[in-house]
């Protein structure tokens, strides 16, 4: 069970950092870039590989203008 909610948290993620990304007009290297995270971490955030740090998560929520609780809810 945790594993299916893990999942599906893992993909919450995935496409309100890639949507919110996109709203803002950032490429994935500029993203990275400008809150010191890694272009490549970004990318396998957004592909659902990574699992990344509360660091992480806070910096490109920083970055994205919104709070990492903001990252992990599910939009309707």
């Amino acid at each position: 069970m945790w594993e299916r909610d893990f999942n599906e948290l893992r993909e919450v993620l995935s496409q309100n950092i890639k949507r919110l990304r996109k709203d803002m007009g950032l490429a994935q290297e500029k993203l990275g870039l400008e809150s010191g995270v890694d272009r490549t971490l970004v990318s396998k955030i957004e592909r659902q590989i990574a699992n990344p740090s509360l660091e992480i998560l806070s910096k490109i929520a920083t970055q994205l203008q919104v709070s990492v609780v903001e990252l992990l809810t599910k939009k309707n």
